[in-house]
């Protein structure tokens, strides 16, 4: 139960934040509101393990160090549209919903990173689909 209220939560995060637009990439935004800062930090807290774990992976690290993480976009995405009656290759159930959400780090380096995380699994769990160093 506790895992699909998190789900819950994650997404009506995600369609607050999605509505609201993104913000500039590693920037602050002119006039940022607090309601929209708690909750891009309630959901960066939710995708916490999985970012830690993503850079554990990619730079072979126990414990990764990073800063400045800002959710730089979030789409949302459907298995199936109506105009054709073919699935995406995902592993949603047809015609379900499911989020991309980028977001951009820092590393104590200088490096900047964008992960991409997707939840189109039948758990609807968040994993990270591409990254980019620059």
């Amino acid at each position: 139960m506790k895992r699909r209220s998190m789900i819950h939560v994650l997404l009506l995060c995600a369609l607050l934040l999605f509505s609201l637009g993104s913000a500039a990439a590693y920037a602050q935004p002119q006039e940022e509101k607090p309601r929209e800062r708690q909750l891009e930090n309630a959901m960066l807290q939710q995708l916490y393990p999985v970012i830690r774990s993503s850079l554990q992976e990619i730079y072979s690290e126990a414990y990764p160090s990073f800063g400045c993480e800002r959710i730089i976009s979030i789409n949302e995405r459907v298995t199936m549209t109506e105009d054709s009656q073919h699935a995406s290759p995902v592993d949603a159930m047809h015609g379900a919903t499911y989020f991309e959400i980028t977001v951009g780090l820092c590393k104590g380096s200088g490096e900047k990173i964008e992960l991409r995380l997707k939840n189109d699994t039948p758990t609807a769990q968040y994993y990270v689909d591409v990254f980019h160093v620059r």
